[in-house]
């Protein structure tokens, strides 16, 4: 429910279709908000106690998770910023300051995060933690210094690494800003090839299905997450884009904005924003 959200809450950011938003999004965040502002109980401290609960398929038993909190921490402001959110403001508002930290524990000098406050019964090879980068951006480069630290240390971490199907360090990757290890990963899986297909774009199960959708599909969101990121009005512009990569891409943004790019032996030799207004949000990190 709560990546489903962020999915419409991108796709408002991009389009700005005010019908979606009402007759849509609003009245489904309305009913997943209220799920988990009423399905657990509160502790004695008045804050939400997700318990009993897991983290994901990999760890079984958990109290208060970090994917429930980072998603709800990462949707709730960004619906109370919509102008259509009024009447939910105050219930909204609540369930955000009534949620408990989201998890996180510094060792040996170095402050990761956690899949839960407590977590066992290891049952799977999820990466519950790297959720606050992925899909909930809580702890990205767009964050700034203090949460891009403790996501990087996170993700140097991470108890499972893998670059096939779903698993989604590629764009982690990205998001983090690390440009060459992502660069490998979606180098990595462009060059895949399946004998046994007559087409080369698709790919044998990795978990679940053939042809594998996720394969190419995290491909595609890590490559794009290499050339571009947004998260309010910012737009920055190769936050993860190897130097020796000559490219020429056009994108959208939020608010019905394209950028065309082109890169040239290290340099910028073209960048078109439109509409103009938007130039001056474009942050070029380089």
């Amino acid at each position: 429910m709560l990546e489903i959200m962020v999915m419409m809450l991108d796709y408002y950011d991009l389009t700005q279709d005010a019908a979606f938003r009402d007759q849509t999004l609003l009245p489904f965040a309305r009913e997943v908000i209220t799920f988990f502002d009423q399905h657990w109980q509160r502790g004695a401290d008045g804050k939400i106690r997700f318990d009993p609960a897991q983290s994901l398929e990999t760890w079984h038993t958990a109290k208060n998770p970090l994917p429930e909190i980072a998603g709800l921490r990462f949707v709730i402001p960004r619906l109370l910023a919509l102008p259509a959110a009024g009447t939910d403001q105050a219930a909204w508002r609540k369930t955000l300051a009534d949620l408990p930290p989201v998890p996180i524990r510094t060792e040996n000098g170095k402050t990761r995060l956690m899949p839960a406050e407590t977590f066992g019964a290891k049952a799977n090879v999820e990466n519950p933690e790297l959720y606050a980068v992925f899909p909930y951006r809580l702890y990205t480069l767009a964050a700034g210094k203090d949460f891009l630290t403790i996501g990087k240390a996170t993700y140097a971490a991470r108890l499972h690494r893998d670059n096939f199907c779903w698993r989604q360090d590629p764009i982690q990757a990205a998001l983090l800003g690390l440009g060459d290890e992502a660069a490998r990963d979606v180098a990595a899986r462009a060059s895949a090839v399946e004998p046994g297909f007559r087409f080369p774009a698709m790919w044998a199960a990795g978990s679940d299905w053939m042809p594998d959708q996720d394969h190419v599909g995290v491909m595609m969101s890590a490559l794009q997450r290499m050339l571009a990121q947004y998260e309010g009005d910012k737009i920055m512009l190769l936050p993860a884009w190897p130097k020796d990569w000559d490219v020429d891409f056009k994108l959208h943004a939020p608010k019905q904005t394209t950028v065309e790019c082109e890169l040239k032996g290290g340099k910028i030799v073209k960048l078109k924003v439109t509409p103009e207004s938007r130039r001056n949000d474009v942050v070029i990190n380089r």
